[in-house]
């Protein structure tokens, strides 16, 4: 199921900082063209609680971030900047943000000081959080990504629900995946405790996703359509 979120409230504190930057950005940069995409709790804030405050807003850079992070260190922007009483920003590259595979479909995009910014909906980023590794002796969820489902829940009438998140787990098949070398899949461990925390039970794991995901496999190599190598073999592409 689908639940819409209001759109970003960039009148917020973390709205204020965000179009500082952006603008900074445009400024020292006018030929930068990539999207910039806000994850972390930055969705939440501007979407829905600008309360629910971070210690840094988190902001993923299509390319090398290196000449984005010296623009907010020149503008103070930085976790060591003249604002880190109320966050700093934090420019990561791609893979920091991890979450279901279509996002994008649902994400709110547009343009702010000529700089193209993508905010995912919030049930993205809430899987997103869900990646977050853990320290040796920790138990159950970290609390802030707890308290972020949790206000989430609070603001959206229930959403996201257990279907609601059963729906994106299912599309994130690669991070169910046994680890190598002996690793930890924190993400598999995040979302068990996840149910247990959030929803009050256990979660069926392999009923409710790996035996699902396992069954679109399948159909999927057995579909009718006939294979992309025989359509090739059938053109007879001539050099001529």
């Amino acid at each position: 199921m689908n639940w819409t979120v209001p759109p970003p409230n960039w009148s917020c504190a973390a709205g204020h900082v965000l179009d500082a930057f952006f603008a900074g950005l445009h400024a020292e940069l006018p030929d930068f063209a990539e999207p910039l995409t806000l994850f972390g709790s930055v969705p939440i804030q501007l979407c829905l609680d600008d309360a629910f405050t971070s210690a840094d807003a988190d902001i993923m850079v299509s390319g090398d971030p290196t000449q984005l992070r010296a623009v907010a260190r020149k503008l103070h922007l930085t976790a060591g900047g003249t604002l880190r009483p109320v966050f700093g920003l934090q420019l990561c590259p791609r893979h920091f943000f991890r979450t279901t595979a279509h996002y994008l479909q649902r994400a709110h995009v547009e343009t702010r000081h000529r700089i193209k910014v993508i905010v995912p909906h919030v049930r993205d980023v809430l899987i997103g959080k869900l990646h977050r590794s853990r320290m040796p002796e920790q138990e159950g969820l970290a609390p802030k990504d707890l308290r972020a489902f949790q206000r989430v829940r609070q603001l959206c009438g229930g959403h996201p629900n257990e279907e609601d998140v059963i729906e994106d787990l299912l599309e994130c098949a690669p991070y169910f995946r046994l680890p190598e070398h002996n690793e930890v899949n924190y993400f598999r461990l995040n979302v068990d405790d996840l149910w247990t925390s959030l929803f009050g039970h256990t979660l069926d794991v392999e009923g409710r996703i790996l035996k699902p995901l396992r069954a679109m496999e399948a159909e999927a190599r057995n579909s009718e359509g006939e294979p992309v190598s025989q359509m090739l073999d059938d053109l007879q592409p001539s050099r001529d």
